[in-house]
Parts: structure tokens; C-alpha cells; sequence
């Protein structure tokens, strides 16, 4: 199963989405606080393909581990 998750990234928070089984789905918002987002970031798969914007954030969003 192939899944990607997009992140929009804003200053406050990170908007997602999925895509799987041919289809997008709108997940949630994801705070963008350090806690919140490694929290969202060991809920996904290993298998899972993450995109997120290039914006002024992505670079601590980049940097979470799972």
C-alpha cells in the first residue's frame, strides 16, 4: 500500500492530507509546536511518503525524527 501525506506548512499550524487508494482525504491540522508535530510524525508508517511546503518552518519540520 502506497501512501503520501502532504503537510501544508503555516507558521502555527500544518495542514494534512492523505492520499491512498487512488484518493485525497483531508486528515487534520497539526500543530506545528516541536511536541505536536513529532507526536503526528510517530503516527505514521514507515512506509509512508511525506511531502511538506518549503516555507520558513519546513526546515523544523524536516528535521523531526520518528
Amino acid at each position: 500500500m502506497r501512501r503520501v501525506i502532504g503537510v501544508d506548512v503555516s507558521r502555527t499550524f500544518g495542514e494534512v492530507v492523505f492520499w491512498e487508494y487512488g484518493k485525497l482525504q483531508h486528515a487534520d491540522r497539526v500543530d506545528m509546536t516541536r511536541t505536536a508535530f513529532e507526536g503526528f510524525c510517530k503516527a505514521l508508517l514507515a512506509s509512508d511518503e511525506v511531502v511538506h511546503e518549503a516555507t520558513a518552518n519546513s526546515m523544523v519540520a524536516s528535521r523531526v525524527r520518528r
